[in-house]
C-alpha cells in the first residue's frame, strides 16, 4: 500500500494515526517521511495542527505498548540478570525527578526514543510521566518537521 492509497482509504487523519502508530512500533516505518508527504500534499495549513497531534497520539499509543511490555519483561529475569536490572533501576531513578532525557529523546531522537521507551518501562519510570513527557516531545518534534516542510525549510 502506498502513501497515496493509504491516504485515499483512511484520509489524512486516519492515515496519519495508523502510519504513526506502526512507525512507533517498527523503526523502519518513518513517521517523518509521512508527515512531510502529507504536508506537501495539502493545499492549506489548516489541517496540519491536527495532523501533528494525531501523529504524536499514534506514536505514543505504540510507545505505550512497548513501555508496558518492557515493564512486564523486567520482572521476569532472575539471578545475575536480575542484579543488573536492579543496578540499572537505581541508576535511572533520577529520571523520576529530572525527566529531561526523556523529553530530549522524544523530541530530538538522541538517544533513540525507541530505546528510551524500553528502558523507561523496564526500569520503573512512572507511566504518567513517560506518557506526558513523551507526548509533548513528540508534538514538538512533529511540529518542527511539519513547519519546516510547509515553509520549505526557510
Amino acid at each position: 500500500m502506498t502513501i497515496d492509497s493509504l491516504g485515499a482509504e483512511l484520509g489524512i487523519y486516519g492515515g496519519t494515526l495508523v502510519v504513526c502508530f506502526v512507525g512507533g512500533l517498527v523503526p523502519v516505518v518513518n513517521t517523518e517521511i509521512w508527515l512531510v508527504t502529507v504536508t506537501l500534499l495539502v493545499s492549506s495549513p489548516a489541517p496540519l495542527p491536527a495532523v501533528v497531534v494525531l501523529a504524536a497520539v499514534g506514536q505514543m499509543l505504540a510507545k505505550s505498548l512497548l513501555f508496558v511490555t518492557a515493564r512486564g519483561a523486567a520482572s521476569l529475569p532472575s539471578g545475575r540478570h536480575r542484579e543488573r536490572i536492579e543496578r540499572a533501576r537505581v541508576a535511572i531513578a533520577r529520571w523520576r525527578s529530572r525527566p529531561a532525557l526523556l523529553f530530549v529523546s522524544a523530541s530530538v531522537g538522541i538517544p533513540p526514543f525507541y530505546v528510551i521507551t524500553l528502558l523507561a518501562g523496564g526500569l520503573g519510570v512512572r507511566f504518567r510521566t513517560f506518557a506526558a513527557i513523551g507526548f509533548l516531545g513528540r508534538v514538538a518534534r512533529f511540529g518542527v518537521v511539519v513547519a519546516l516542510a510547509w515553509t520549505g525549510g526557510s
